[in-house]
């Protein structure tokens, strides 16, 4: 468990990648201010789009968290960690200053469906890997908008850069947590004898390894979810000269 989150670095990459150059986020990512219409028009589209894209992914990733506590309430502590409905409202509020309204942003992204994810304690601490990676470049997002000609608002990415500051305390409690609610990790007494901690403890180890495994195939289905949100917004491929 305590090499997690440098496996889910390496083994996540290419997805990430495969995230950054797809729509809308590929043309968001290249967005300069200008004074041409045409220009601030496109790119307004592909930031709303955006915007639509991570409202449906965090609302997603708060339905599977807010299952997970009730069914394992060991991770409440984490969960708090996320303040969801914030960024939800930021995400709203952002929406409202572009004179969209949430039902017409998510009609087109309510038939993407949740991917087959491994197990809920899989999903969910791989849903928080991405929530929080995600925030990682929000400072540099929110001043570059804030520099821009356009006027965007940048509620979402304010929110999300103070969410970044939770990450250490996110890893470090992922690591504390996780043993605690693994299964067969809480069965061994102070009774048992030598040759039983041994065997749970083989029997902890082999839970850990198949829970990572699953936490990284689980964050690859999360960036699969993303880059399926993206395609399915109106905003077509294109790129700007």
């Amino acid at each position: 468990m305590h090499n997690l989150f440098s496996d889910l670095k390496a083994k996540t990459y290419n997805k990430h990648e495969e995230l950054e150059h797809s729509t809308p986020f590929a043309l968001f990512h290249n967005m300069a201010g200008c004074n041409d219409n045409e220009a601030h028009e496109v790119h307004r589209g592909n930031y709303l789009n955006v915007l639509c894209v991570m409202r449906e992914f965090h609302q997603h990733c708060k339905l599977v968290i807010n299952d997970a506590t009730e069914k394992y309430p060991t991770l409440q502590a984490l969960a708090n960690q996320f303040e969801t409905q914030a960024v939800v409202t930021s995400l709203d509020n952002d929406l409202a200053e572009l004179n969209s309204i949430s039902a017409q942003c998510t009609s087109e992204l309510q038939s993407v469906d949740l991917p087959n994810f491994e197990t809920l304690l899989s999903a969910t601490i791989s849903a928080m890997y991405v929530w929080l990676g995600s925030s990682m470049g929000a400072n540099i997002i929110s001043r570059r908008l804030e520099k821009s000609d356009y006027g965007f608002p940048t509620h979402y990415y304010q929110s999300m850069a103070k969410q970044a500051k939770a990450w250490p305390e996110f890893k470090q409690e992922v690591v504390r947590l996780l043993p605690l609610i693994i299964e067969g990790a809480d069965v061994v007494s102070q009774a048992g004898s030598q040759v039983d901690r041994q065997v749970e403890s083989r029997v902890e180890s082999q839970n850990s390894e198949t829970l990572s495994v699953a936490i990284i195939n689980d964050a690859n289905l999360w960036f699969d979810h993303l880059i399926l949100l993206g395609k399915s917004t109106n905003l077509p491929p294109q790129t700007l000269s």
